[in-house]
């Protein structure tokens, strides 16, 4: 996942946050096998996190390629091909609790090609399971995906595959009548553009949001705040926004939400260790999004709108959801 991040931190600040991370990922019961994509405990990268609206780059520090180790100690999973089969994938499901009906907007992203997470020999996969090319081979540069600007900074490619409205699949999901979060709720699968198959090939970053107006920032994209993008619109019958709509700082999981810095973002974990930080999903497993029912929250709210449960490859819960 080396892509441009918005906050850097003093030292004395991240010694703060590196405190803190330790104690989010116990508090999240969040121990597992996967360990932590955390730039505080990766000697792999060296840009901090915090401050505000402030540019910052994450720059890999690489070990070598197809071996999982990186320097300092810590061991990285440089690529895909450095995970067994059962963890080259992940499920991702959104369930509606609202009694609204629901628009989303999500895109995975990564870097490929050689130096990238997705060697040549397995790009193939991921353009058969609708993929793209978002910055053209060898070019380098970035792209930015509603207000949050990706910047490729290892591999030759960079990968997206995006759901919900930006990539014209179904345009709602059915509203939860009554609003009995224990009820069966309406469901939305992600799915691969060629088989439909739900085993998605895997991501280093999940964005919420895009540049349609009723998910980009506020603000605009060049003075936005990235904390504002909404991956997620509660819509009238007639498919209109009403009440509030979720912010990437009301997404649990998102690195806005968690307070780790501003990106509308869930980030994979690539560290081999026992712990996963509150903003990351492991690999080969599951998450589900739940949409709360809470489009008339009032506009000072700060609880989360969109919880999440996340398993890794072996079914070991790494997150629950944080009502």
């Amino acid at each position: 996942m080396y892509f441009r991040f918005r906050r850097v931190m003093s030292f004395v600040g991240m010694s703060w946050i590196f405190a803190g991370a330790a104690m989010l990922a116990i508090g999240c019961g969040s121990l597992g096998v996967f360990g932590p994509f955390n730039p505080f405990l990766a000697a792999r990268f060296n840009t901090t996190l915090t401050g505000v609206n402030s540019p910052g780059t994450f720059t890999p520090q690489p070990g070598q390629p197809g071996t999982g180790t990186g320097t300092g100690g810590t061991q990285v999973i440089e690529s895909i091909l450095d995970l067994p089969m059962m963890q080259r994938t992940i499920q991702v499901s959104i369930l509606n609790e609202s009694e609204q009906s629901v628009r989303f907007s999500m895109t995975f992203a990564v870097s490929a090609g050689p130096g990238g997470f997705v060697p040549d020999s397995e790009i193939q996969d991921y353009l058969n399971a609708g993929y793209n090319d978002a910055i053209l081979p060898g070019s380098g540069g970035s792209v930015t995906i509603g207000c949050d600007t990706l910047t490729l900074n290892r591999g030759t490619r960079l990968l997206t595959l995006s759901f919900g409205v930006n990539q014209g699949d179904i345009a709602k999901i059915p509203p939860n009548v009554g609003g009995d979060p224990n009820a069966t709720l309406p469901t939305f699968v992600l799915r691969r553009r060629d088989n439909s198959s739900a085993n998605l090939p895997l991501p280093e970053l999940i964005i919420f949001g895009n540049s349609d107006p009723d998910f980009e920032c506020l603000g605009g994209a060049t003075v936005g705040d990235l904390c504002t993008q909404r991956g997620f619109v509660y819509t009238s019958i007639a498919d209109l926004p009403v009440g509030k709509s979720v912010e990437a700082s009301r997404i649990q999981g998102t690195v806005c939400a968690q307070n780790f810095g501003t990106a509308p973002e869930w980030r994979l974990d690539t560290t081999l260790d026992n712990q996963v930080q509150p903003f990351q999903y492991g690999r080969g497993g599951t998450i589900v999004a739940n949409v709360l029912n809470r489009s008339d929250d009032a506009p000072t709210e700060t609880r989360n709108q969109v919880v999440w449960t996340v398993t890794d490859a072996n079914g070991t819960s790494l997150h629950f959801p944080d009502r």
